[in-house]
């Protein structure tokens, strides 16, 4: 079947002359070519990603043509009588701009018209966008924080944010496309295509502001920043200028748009590396806190200078702290609303509903990915039974206020100063403020663990653990007995001591998640965006030394274990 996609594409007058030649050079190598078209790029939790190249299986102006021609059919047959248009941004990566305006063309072609920025822009400024034109739907072309030989394209709706609902319609739409139903029209001079740029920003950027908590605050507070090459670069910095902060470094071999993110081994503030050069500058001018955005600036990553050290938060303590100072802060200025709410996802640590639980504040959880967060803002608007306050997942992503419905590091960067020299004046760092949290709710310690699957090898294997631990239940890890498994594939949630199963009313996906009776947990997923299998830990302890410990030795006997599957698999 590869083989069969592999000489549609090198004869087809639809595939331009650069992919045509990419394809010649591997016209011998089946492996590759299996790779390239075993399979057309799917939309997982963010949408459609993977390597820039010829195929089926690759992001090239062919791939993202045919997919903008399925969206373009689904929008016509949705909205069938009224105008429609679609917003789209881009990022610094590879191609992103080339992508972009073939996303353009193809819309204009199909009546759609379009709002396209006019130079790269943050992921939550075209989720802000959307809605800001009043557009049925929007694309960003992106691949987030993937190595630079990726890129990808996501796809809003017209509240804003990432396709729930509808996936499913979208993807039929886009399979059904064959490249000679591929509609084009010109860039150049197309009275369809309007650029989009200040005011949008100016809007944007004042809309940020007005999410700010406190003005007493230590405004002196020395801040470092690295855009990491991206798009964050120019909004966050505005924001904190115009907030006042009048001591704000960026780290300048990282500020300019770079598609190679040549600085960095990864342009992921997940990954402590990326911090290295700003961790160098904080320590020249004594810097506070320094905090770091992803090249589509939807996640952000703080190191905390404290006792004279650097120390980097995770996801999960940076999540909690705003989720403490933002309740705090409302609670104590009497401004916190009727039937409020905060929404994390599964692999998200429970120490949430403790800081919630403080404040009678509803926490709900969700699966994995921030479509399914900016689904609820949306739902509890219209049905107007909760007040959405913040919303956050364990992946360095986080979101206050229902302007943008997605994850929004612009937005937190500004956060996490503002907390930071809040304490700051009282004279603690946030080291400080995250102990106090752990005295008051027990320590809480997390880590993700990413193993790689390449190709359809690949593919095989993961699926092949997943089914393992279904077939093969686990009732207790590193010591703690597992009482509850959810299965999210399956939609039930097995009680292991009494062997009954409740009805899980979320949509099917292919996670597990083992519950210990402590609060403790354990989350396999594969990854909707990238080949890997990730497993998240959460372990609660009377102590961090206890907490420690136990992680060390969960990690340890479930990675035996996934070794030994994937052994006997071969």
């Amino acid at each position: 079947m590869h083989n069969e996609k592999f000489e549609i594409w090198l004869n087809s007058p639809y595939v331009d002359d650069e992919l045509k030649k990419e394809l010649k050079e591997i016209e011998k190598l089946d492996n590759e070519i299996e790779d390239r078209f075993y399979r057309e790029l799917e939309f997982g939790t963010g949408g459609m990603r993977g390597k820039i190249g010829a195929g089926t299986n690759r992001m090239n102006l062919v791939t993202v043509a045919k997919a903008t021609q399925g969206i373009a059919d689904y929008l016509i047959e949705k909205h069938k009588n009224g105008e429609i248009s679609a917003a789209i941004a881009y990022d610094s990566r590879n191609m992103s701009r080339e992508f972009a305006e073939k996303t353009a063309c193809v819309f204009a072609a199909n009546n759609i018209k379009v709002y396209l920025f006019d130079d790269l822009r943050p992921t939550p400024e075209l989720s802000y966008a959307v809605r800001h034109f009043n557009c049925k739907a929007g694309v960003v072309v992106t691949a987030s924080h993937n190595p630079p030989e990726y890129n990808g394209y996501k796809v809003y709706d017209e509240f804003g944010g990432q396709v729930v609902e509808d996936a499913d319609t979208i993807i039929e739409k886009i399979n059904k496309v064959k490249l000679a139903d591929i509609k084009l029209s010109v860039f150049k001079g197309n009275a369809k295509i309007q650029m989009a740029g200040n005011d949008v920003d100016t809007s944007y950027i004042n809309e940020i502001k007005s999410l700010s908590l406190r003005d007493d605050i230590d405004k002196d507070i020395k801040i470092i920043y690295t855009p990491l090459h991206g798009t964050g670069n120019k909004p966050v910095r505005r924001v904190l200028d115009e907030m006042g902060y009048r001591n704000v470094f960026v780290v300048e071999d990282q500020e300019k748009p770079d598609s190679q993110f040549s600085t960095v081994k990864s342009p992921n503030p997940e990954d402590i590396s990326s911090f290295e050069l700003a961790i160098k500058k904080a320590g020249e001018i004594d810097g506070h806190i320094i905090i770091g955005t992803d090249p589509d600036c939807d996640r952000v990553g703080a190191v905390v200078k404290h006792k004279g050290e650097y120390i980097p938060l995770n996801g999960n303590q940076t999540g909690a702290l705003l989720l403490n100072y933002l309740l705090e802060s409302l609670n104590e200025q009497g401004r916190t609303p009727e039937s409020p709410a905060i929404v994390k996802t599964v692999v998200t640590s429970e120490v949430a509903n403790c800081i919630a639980g403080k404040y009678n504040v509803t926490v709900f959880d969700t699966l994995t990915g921030f479509k399914y967060i900016a689904e609820l803002i949306q739902k509890f608007k219209e049905t107007k039974e909760h007040n959405f306050l913040f919303g956050y997942e364990e992946s360095y992503g986080y979101l206050a206020g229902t302007f943008v419905r997605d994850k929004d590091a612009v937005i937190a960067s500004m956060l996490i100063c503002e907390m930071a020299a809040y304490y700051k004046k009282l004279g603690k760092t946030l080291i400080d403020v995250l102990d106090e949290i752990y005295e008051e709710h027990g320590y809480y310690i997390e880590e993700t663990i990413s193993l790689s699957f390449s190709g359809l090898a690949g593919q095989s294997k993961m699926k092949a653990i997943m089914e393992y631990f279904r077939e093969n239940k686990l009732y207790s890890l590193a010591g703690k007995k597992i009482p509850a498994i959810n299965d999210y594939k399956m939609s039930i949630s097995l009680d292991l001591i009494k062997g009954t199963t409740v009805k899980l009313n979320y949509p099917k996906s292919d996670v597990l998640k083992f519950c210990f009776e402590d609060g403790s947990w354990l989350v396999l997923r594969p990854s909707g965006t990238e080949p890997k299998l990730k497993v998240y830990f959460s372990i609660n302890g009377k102590s961090r030394e206890k907490s420690k410990e136990a992680l060390e030795k969960a990690k340890s006997e479930i990675l035996n274990i996934i070794d030994r599957i994937q052994i006997n698999i071969g």
